[in-house]
């Protein structure tokens, strides 16, 4: 009797089903998308909205390890980071020095800010800002070689 009870209860083990507990993931639920906000660049994930990464002037970037499933958004992350940070600093560093330039100039005698100083600012201003429009286009390849591999 304990045999043929043994014996059930392996078959019955063998030919039950197996219930997977992992809960899978859908495309729309790890979708990344870009949105810009007034006080920097937010990453979004998914349906759901939930904010992954918050880029502002001050915050770190860790895009290449968020988008770490596709070599070629890696690449273009890297390209971003290195990219993002100096745009700010150079161009508010150019927005900085000539309203500073301007207020010493005027603490005595009424005079102009010398043309070579305003120049230098310009400069600074339009490389920060070119440094930020390549680092804005590697955001958005990042995030579109991301989103393309998560298909495969």
């Amino acid at each position: 009797m304990a045999l043929l009870t043994l014996a059930l209860l392996m078959e019955a083990n063998m030919t039950s089903s197996v219930e997977i507990t992992a809960q899978a993931r859908t495309y729309d639920d790890d979708a990344l998308r870009v949105e810009a906000t007034f006080s920097g660049v937010r990453v979004l994930r998914g349906i759901g909205d939930s904010v992954v990464l918050s880029l502002g002037v001050v915050r770190p970037v860790q895009l290449s390890r968020l988008v770490e499933r596709s070599a070629n958004a890696v690449a273009q992350a890297k390209i971003f980071e290195s990219n993002y940070r100096q745009g700010i600093w150079t161009a508010a560093l150019g927005l900085v020095i000539w309203p500073v330039l301007y207020a010493i100039n005027h603490i005595g005698a009424n005079y102009p800010v010398p043309l070579i100083n305003t120049i230098i600012c310009i400069a600074l201003v339009i490389y920060g800002a070119q440094r930020l429009d390549t680092a804005r286009r590697a955001l958005s390849k990042a995030v579109w070689w991301y989103n393309r591999d998560l298909k495969n």
